[in-house]
Parts: structure tokens; sequence; C-alpha cells
């Protein structure tokens, strides 16, 4: 109750500030809010700019949908109303969260409330930046959490029609396909194609059949319109070696480099998977399903809000140090001091723009991120591999 009380207050603070200061645009829910309005209304949410400059809306029309009803208050209210849903939403996950990986790894709770201000310190520019922009991040994660739950519980069908709701929000989400496909989870993979049939239909009630064929074909033109080549793309594994490698030694790789980096992320993760392969099953479905989470803003071309996606294996860093004894401890605390100054205070506020870009354009957030990975995967072999979890605390708890 203090964590939400103190959460409740300083962000409550913050968008009272952000009022009085003029800044409570809410950028990225504008383009949702006049997306949305502009689809109702009959004319397309695409190709034209909402709120600022770079405003397109670049998702599937179908996620239009949960934005129908807000957009038909007036936008002062609606963004207000999203701004708290979504402070709501990072309170509720980081309690179910901390709880869940209490039950499945065997955590003990006296240090709960210690646990919960690291990891939300640790997060705190990610959580800033998403009230701050209005996005759509922490509702995936949630919804990856609650795939992962599906899975567990072996309800399949369940679980495809949610991962295709997510595909259509994020086509990223592709990257757990192969591995829904090595598990031999056919099901799951069948009700995900009904599910993508399905939502790319539903819009037709609005725009008619036509209309709808007319607004997929334009979706797939923005998505080419604001991508730009992975190997370009700063925060990628491809960009960082692009950078920080071959150009200080006068080289540039292209196409070849991200085939490089996909084959060997993919035999790395390979090597993940056999490595799993005796461990106790619960624990290492969910090491292997979010460490593919976390990888995708080193994979694909994304905004910076979503290395957010790491945020699981945050917390089960967290709660191993609090919890566990461990070899090079201080090691592991000096590597997560490091990788917290590119990851939580890349925000202008606190070391000005430039510094901000060069963390966020220059690759140091993804190499970041990168280092939060490893320590994960180090700690995960270290010390909770063979850990029997204490009760069955998913979700439903």
């Amino acid at each position: 109750m203090r964590y939400v009380l103190i959460c409740l207050a300083l962000a409550g603070g913050y968008f009272v500030l952000q009022k009085i200061n003029h800044r409570d645009g809410v950028a990225d829910f504008r383009v949702y809010y006049d997306a949305a309005s502009a689809w109702i209304n009959g004319t397309s949410p695409y190709g034209q700019a909402f709120g600022v400059s770079s405003g397109f809306y670049k998702y599937s029309p179908v996620a239009l949908l949960p934005f129908t009803t807000l957009c038909l208050l007036p936008y002062p209210l609606a963004s207000g109303i999203y701004y708290f849903i979504v402070l709501l939403a990072f309170i509720l996950f980081s309690l179910i969260l901390v709880r869940f990986l209490e039950g499945r790894f065997g955590f003990p709770t006296h240090c709960r409330g210690w646990v919960l201000a690291t990891m939300t310190i640790f997060l705190a520019d990610h959580f800033e930046r998403e009230l701050h922009l209005g996005n759509v991040n922490v509702f995936l994660l949630i919804a990856a959490f609650l795939l992962h739950e599906l899975i567990r519980k072996q309800k399949l069908a369940g679980a495809g029609l949610l991962y295709a709701a997510m595909l259509l929000v994020k086509p990223h989400f592709a990257i757990l396909l192969p591995y829904f496909i090595w598990k031999g989870q056919w099901r799951l993979v069948r009700a995900m194609g009904a599910g993508l049939i399905a939502g790319l239909c539903l819009p037709a009630i609005v725009s008619g059949w036509n209309g709808n064929i007319q607004l997929h074909q334009e979706w797939i033109a923005a998505i080419q319109d604001h991508n730009t080549r992975l190997s370009e793309s700063p925060n990628t594994i491809y960009g960082i070696i692009n950078a920080w490698v071959l150009s200080p030694l006068g080289m540039h790789a292209d196409s070849a480099l991200v085939i490089v980096g996909l084959a060997c992320t993919a035999l790395a993760f390979l090597w993940i998977l056999l490595k799993n392969k005796n461990g106790e099953p619960d624990q290492s479905r969910f090491f292997e399903f979010f460490i593919l989470i976390a990888l995708i803003p080193n994979l694909t071309h994304t905004d910076t809000e979503h290395f957010m996606w790491t945020w699981p294996l945050i917390a089960f860093v967290w709660m191993t140090i609090f919890y566990r004894q461990f070899a090079n401890k201080r090691l592991v605390i000096l590597l997560l001091v490091l990788a917290f100054i590119p990851y939580t205070i890349n925000s202008p506020d606190l070391v000005g723009k430039k510094v901000m870009r060069l963390f966020d354009e220059g690759g140091l957030l993804g190499m970041a991120n990168l280092l939060i990975l490893g320590v994960a995967l180090y700690l995960f072999y270290a010390t909770t591999r063979w850990v029997k979890p204490t009760s069955d605390t998913g979700i439903a708890s």
C-alpha cells in the first residue's frame, strides 16, 4: 500500500506539473485519438501527421478500436483518463510481477518494498516517458505476460487469439513465432492464424470491405515509409557493431551484417533452449519467453520506449540480488550501475539533450539492454535453475 500511495502521489504531482508547464500534450495518445476520430468520421487514419510533425499512425486498423470510445470525449479529458489508466497499469503490473516471481522462483517476501523501489527507480525514465507520451507499450507487455500465463496453463486457443491481437498492434512480436513452433504449440499457431484473419476483417464493419482493403494497403505503406535500414538503427545489435566496431575501421556492413546478427542470436538462443532442457519447466519458460521479448528492440527498429520490455528480467535480477547468494555479486552490481546510466538517466531533464542523444542515438541504450540481459542470463544459471516453485502464484492469484 505504501508503494501504491507513493507512486500515485509522484505521478499525480507529475501530471499537475505537466499541466502547469503546458507539457501535457501526450503526443502518442494524440495520434491514436485523432486517428480513431478520423477513422470513425470516414477519413483515412494514415498518411497524415496528428499533433506533431512526426505523429503518423503506423499500426493496424483494428488497433484503433480501443480508442474509438475515448475519442468521443473532449481531448483534455480523454488524455487525462488515459494518463491514469497507464499509471494504474504500471502499479498493478509491478505488484503482480513481483508476486509471480516470488511464487515461481521461490523468493521470500521480507524485502518486497525494497525490490519494488529498486525496480521502479531502474525503470523510472521509461515509466516517465510512457506517461508523458501516452503510448501502449505497457499494455503490450502486460499482454505478453498474460500470453505467457495462458501458455503455462495450457490454454493454447486463448493464447493464440491474444498473440494475434499483439501481432496486429506490433508485428515485432513475430520473434516469438519460431519459439512456439520449436515447442510444438500448433494449437496456439492455428488459433493465431484464425485471430489474424478475424482482426484483418473486423475493420470492415466500419469501413466496408473495399475500404478495409484500402486501409490495410495504407497500413503496409505507412510501415514501409517510416522504417529504416536495420544496420543503421543505432540501438540494434547491427547498428552497434557498425557504429562502434566497423566504422572506426573504415568499414560498413548492411544486409549481410543483419543476416549474421540474426543467425548468431538464433544460435545463442538455441544454446539456451538446449541448456534449459533439464531445468525446471516454468522457470525455463519464463526466462526463454522474456529474453525474446527483451531482445525485440535490439533486433528490430523501434522507438526507445520499447526497452521497457526488459522489465520482467530487471525484476528477476533485483530479486535475485536481494534474496540469493552467488559469486561475483559486487561485479554484477557494478555492471548494473554501468547499465543504469544510459538505461535510466537518458532524460533531457537530467543530462541535457546532447547527452540524451548520445545515449538514445549512439547505441548506448542498446548496449545497456544487452548488458542487463547478460546479467540476467548469468544469475539465472548461477542461482535459480534448480529451485522449485513454492506455489502456483500466477496471474490468476
